[in-house]
């Protein structure tokens, strides 16, 4: 192909940028969105050693998810409005800001504040990613730019947890949130002096209302949630948070019903072919984000490891996650959607009930490591199943807002799925904690190196029997979602796909 006739057929938004040095910018940024769901696992454990807290460990995961993923249908809206390139240097300036801030924390009450907002950053950096992408290149050019960009995000994917580890234990936990600032302040420089939107914006309808709805009652859901069993509950708080989050979903639907651009378009959600692939996406979300969390603690406040033993556990999962998604895309080809979705909630489900054998006997972190990976080997065929599922079964002008709830209820349902095995683990221990405080023992004494060197052996195997048996029921938990995930993937329709799976949707369907 002549290069005029890639010239004529450019979007008019590529016209005079310098794509190249775009494009970079773009993969920085990406970096940036990647890195940060994993690279804070295996780094959580020597947080909450340091600034205690510790009935608040499912925060730090939690509010991140939930900020990103309500903020990310609105960063659309503001860009068809606005213009994409104020949104989304907003969006970089405000993780990066904000990630200096929580590296600055001092209790764990910033720290959870500060990573909400990273999180309000976080929920426009992907969608913006792949719009300025469809934008600047043409469909033929696409689906190979974005197999350089999948490749982007399942490294940085990789890299995290172990980057995460080899920075608590040399320069402390404070720079996991300052090594992604060289990224961010480089991809912001290029990108406002390389690009330039081209196009008018189109749309002026912006749905705050359902936003502001649907954040209000995640965040008073999510609330109740973490208070549940912890020192701080009480009846009369645990009635007004439910009051609240009942009331907010409830206008919230009331809402999306009149409106005329809302969020979710609830028939599209309702309809059969879609409905079973976002309840089984919301479900693996919990199964998802659970095993980063709480895995890593048991690793090292169950088994006594450390953090190194923790990202070695972790890491695989993210490999065979990866790998797994270039077996799952011809096999939905030939099985189709259900079959396919199936066979990875298969996967998982082996995966956890391993786990749940490695907890029962206290096996060896290798074995764990073993058994988790055969989870990731699941992951990659059930996620891609739902989201490609939801998307063919709607026509292509519909397909973007079917992508993004997906992307939304796998995300939600991670953020909530914390919350709901938080609130579980809280009640498990907060017992025996007691009786350990009444004798002098802090539990973040076990998690901080300098305070653990002074208990005595017994007082340490003691805690760490306490964090293990809550982690126990907290993984009987994670297999019983991942029965859940199998009973609904074996509601999805049989249809199979009526087109090859091209790069692009693979991406999408891997990172979304």
């Amino acid at each position: 192909m002549s290069g005029n006739v890639v010239t004529e057929t450019l979007p008019l938004a590529a016209r005079g940028l310098d794509r190249r040095a775009v494009t970079a910018a773009l993969m920085l940024v990406m970096v940036l969105a990647s890195m940060e769901q994993t690279i804070t696992s295996t780094a959580m454990v020597t947080i909450i050693g340091d600034l205690h807290g510790f009935q608040h460990y499912a925060w730090v995961a939690s509010i991140y998810l939930l900020c990103c993923t309500v903020t990310m249908p609105l960063y659309g809206r503001l860009a068809d409005v606005l213009g994409r390139k104020k949104v989304i240097l907003f969006a970089i300036l405000l993780f990066t800001v904000s990630s200096v801030l929580a590296a600055s924390a001092r209790s764990m009450l910033q720290l959870i504040c500060f990573r909400g907002l990273q999180g309000l950053g976080a929920g426009g950096i992907m969608p913006l990613v792949l719009t300025i992408l469809g934008d600047i290149f043409t469909l033929q050019e696409r689906a190979k730019i974005q197999g350089l960009f999948s490749a982007v995000w399942g490294t940085s994917s990789l890299v995290g947890p172990a980057l995460g580890a080899f920075l608590v234990k040399t320069l402390g936990w404070r720079w996991i949130f300052l090594v992604n600032l060289p990224f961010g302040l480089l991809g912001l420089g290029v990108l406002i002096w390389k690009y330039h939107d081209r196009e008018k914006p189109h749309s002026t309808d912006l749905d705050l209302p359902g936003v502001l709805l649907l954040g209000i009652g995640c965040m008073a859901m999510l609330s109740a949630l973490s208070l549940f069993g912890s020192d701080s509950w009480s009846w009369q708080t645990g009635v007004i948070l439910i009051t609240v989050t009942l009331v907010a979903f409830i206008c919230f639907i009331l809402r999306e019903r009149s409106a005329a651009n809302p969020i979710f378009s609830l028939p599209l959600i309702m309809n059969p072919n879609i409905g079973p692939a976002l309840v089984g996406t919301m479900l693996l979300g919990v199964c998802i984000f659970g095993l980063d969390t709480y895995v890593p603690l048991y690793v090292q406040g169950g088994l006594d490891r450390g953090v190194t033993a923790a990202a070695g556990v972790v890491t695989p999962v993210m490999l065979t996650w990866a790998l797994s998604g270039v077996v799952a895309a011809p096999l939905i080809i030939r099985w189709g959607f259900r079959k396919t979705a199936m066979c990875g909630a298969c996967l998982v489900v082996l995966g956890f009930s391993g786990q749940l054998y490695c907890a029962w006997f206290h096996s060896a972190s290798w074995k764990l490591t073993a058994v988790l990976a055969i989870t990731g080997f699941g992951f990659g065929p059930a996620s891609m199943s739902y989201i490609l599922a939801a998307q063919d079964a709607v026509e292509w002008q519909q397909r973007g807002v079917v992508t993004g709830a997906v992307q939304f209820f796998r995300t939600i349902g991670g953020a909530l799925g914390i919350g709901v095995l938080g609130a579980l683990f809280n009640v498990l221990i907060q017992p025996r904690l007691h009786e350990l405080h009444r004798l002098g023992v802090s539990s973040q004494a076990l998690l901080n190196p300098s305070l653990r060197d002074r208990l005595d052996p017994k007082t340490i195997a003691s805690i760490g029997t306490l964090i293990a048996n809550g982690l126990f029921w907290v993984f009987v938990s994670m297999l019983g979602f991942a029965v859940l995930t199998l009973i609904f993937s074996s509601m999805m329709s049989r249809r199979r796909a009526d087109h090859a799976v091209t790069v692009t949707e693979a991406m999408e369907a891997v990172a979304g």
